[in-house]
């Protein structure tokens, strides 16, 4: 008997020392919380963004916001020809670029106030703008557009290519590039959510 309560004793202090007894007493199973989530109170808290019972499920944002695009690639000629006349001197053939975002229905939601004169594609000079742009429609596809400015024509169109604000299975990127060989563009967005 003694030799039974002492194994008893024994098994109990290992379980509580080793393994904190989860009996499941509270009537709790535990489960794996997906995309940061933590189990708590026999539950997944989920970060925001997620939900479901393992927080698998992405929440639709109500609004994505384009807080910076970044211009890398864009064609410096327009099919070989010049975007503008070399006066008065060389460099000065070069675009005076800026942006644009459309959706598409080709509404215009944006338009740079600033360009970069003669500016020159070269994969490693970036070309910043600060649109801070809240798009809330996703089931449209937005444009980013890049234009030559003429002070005494009309504009350039230069390039532009189609992305997606949002996907419900992306989670969330900080960043997103849109980028073509065909249309010579790419751009990198960065975004933030609410939700």
């Amino acid at each position: 008997m003694k030799n039974k309560f002492f194994k008893t004793t024994i098994f109990l202090a290992i379980c509580l020392i080793v393994f904190s007894c989860s009996s499941n007493s509270d009537g709790c199973e535990p489960i794996t919380c997906l995309n940061g989530g933590i189990f708590t109170n026999c539950e997944c808290d989920c970060p925001e963004g997620y939900t479901g019972a393992d927080c698998s499920e992405q929440v639709t944002p109500t609004s994505v916001t384009i807080t910076k695009a970044i211009v890398k690639i864009f064609p410096n000629t327009d099919d070989g020809s010049n975007w503008d006349l070399a006066i008065p001197n060389a460099e000065s053939i070069l675009p005076d670029m800026y942006i644009t975002f459309e959706n598409a229905v080709s509404t215009n939601l944006y338009t740079s106030d600033i360009f970069y004169e003669d500016a020159f594609s070269n994969g490693s000079t970036l070309f910043e703008f600060v649109p801070n742009l809240v798009l809330t429609n996703f089931s449209l596809h937005y444009f980013v557009s890049i234009w030559d400015y003429d002070s005494v024509d009309e504009d350039d169109f230069m390039t532009t290519y189609k992305f997606e604000a949002y996907l419900d299975d992306n989670g969330f990127p900080d960043n997103i590039t849109v980028v073509s060989q065909e249309h010579n563009i790419l751009v990198d967005l960065e975004l933030t959510y609410e939700w």
